[in-house]
């Protein structure tokens, strides 16, 4: 959507039409304001950051860095090419202090080879939950895949009343975890009911987050031990290019058919794109009371000891900012 901005013509029909960027300028500047508010609301606990780098010496128009840079989330780096060292230097020691030294080394000297435009999406979440997770029930157990263990991961345990589903047309049962927000931001546990995590996974462009949220108020909390790995992941996706081409975006990596108008007034195209994300959840909590486990006949188990999906999502702008799938264990 930042590249948008300054694309022209058919290159910006088709970003418009894959990100479903709003054609109206009213309507696009509406959703920055409710973006940068959520960032700024939500800075405790999540950043994001978008970086267009492009060659010093392409000129890049004050007009679109102004129109970007109301994004809050949004940066423009200008840096000299021929120098690949020093650029990775300069831009690895921007993103660091972006992100609170939580990403490092994001870009290389060979990312600047024969490259005219990059762009670098970063995030990362860590945030206590609303109910802590007793460490003293954390423990290391087997992780399944199709029952067969696959590994270990260790398991953190909470038993109390939880908004939890099940959803027939994914194929899935969920649960509800809040996080310290005031119940505004949620991590949602998908565990498939039938078939493979990845099926869900793609199958969740079906469902509406409030579809979830109306199942969750038809049935009401219910008492549930609550048992799902402790992680912390992060996710570097080079492939960018690939996906958003398969999606219908394919001109902005054409030199002859990238129309940036708005960014340059020489010719340019998008060389090189990259996402990285850092999550983690571990059992620490805004409560710090101790609560004993009391099973009985009437409670349920939900237990993630086998691969699932996740949204993190903010339930105030109906927003997920994190979505991903736990495969790999790991003891962390």
């Amino acid at each position: 959507m930042t590249l948008a901005e300054g694309a022209r013509g058919k290159t910006r029909s088709e970003l418009w039409k894959v990100t479903r960027y709003h054609r109206v300028k009213c309507f696009r500047r509406k959703y920055k304001e409710i973006i940068n508010a959520m960032d700024e609301e939500l800075a405790y606990m999540t950043k994001r950051t978008n970086i267009v780098i492009m060659n010093k010496l392409l000129n890049v128009k004050k007009s679109y860095e102004d129109e970007a840079r109301k994004s809050h989330a949004n940066k423009i780096l200008s840096l000299n090419f021929n120098n690949p060292v020093d650029s990775a230097i300069e831009a690895n020691d921007f993103i660091e202090t972006d992100v609170d030294g939580v990403i490092t080394k994001t870009v290389t000297p060979e990312d600047f080879n024969m490259t005219v435009l990059m762009t670098t999406d970063l995030a990362y979440f860590k945030s206590d939950w609303l109910h802590a997770f007793n460490p003293v029930y954390t423990s290391v157990e087997n992780f399944y895949k199709s029952s067969v263990p696959i590994g270990k991961v260790k398991l953190m345990t909470q038993m109390g009343y939880f908004n939890v589903t099940d959803v027939p047309i994914i194929n899935a049962r969920v649960v509800e975890l809040p996080f310290n927000s005031n119940g505004r931001v949620s991590m949602l546990v998908f565990l498939p009911s039938k078939g493979y995590v990845e099926d869900l996974f793609y199958n969740l462009s079906y469902i509406r987050l409030t579809s979830i949220y109306n199942l969750f108020k038809a049935v009401g909390p219910k008492l549930l031990t609550v048992r799902i790995p402790r992680f912390k992941i992060t996710t570097e996706l080079q492939n960018i290019p690939e996906l958003v081409y398969d999606m219908g975006v394919k001109r902005i990596f054409y030199p002859d058919l990238a129309n940036f108008g708005g960014i340059s007034d020489y010719k340019v195209h998008t060389s090189l794109m990259k996402q990285i994300t850092h999550i983690e959840v571990i059992e620490e909590g805004v409560n710090g009371e101790v609560e004993f486990l009391v099973r009985n006949d009437e409670q349920e188990i939900f237990s993630a000891d086998r691969p699932f999906a996740y949204l993190i999502v903010d339930k105030k702008t109906d927003l997920i900012l994190f979505a991903g799938m736990y495969t790999r264990p790991s003891v962390y």
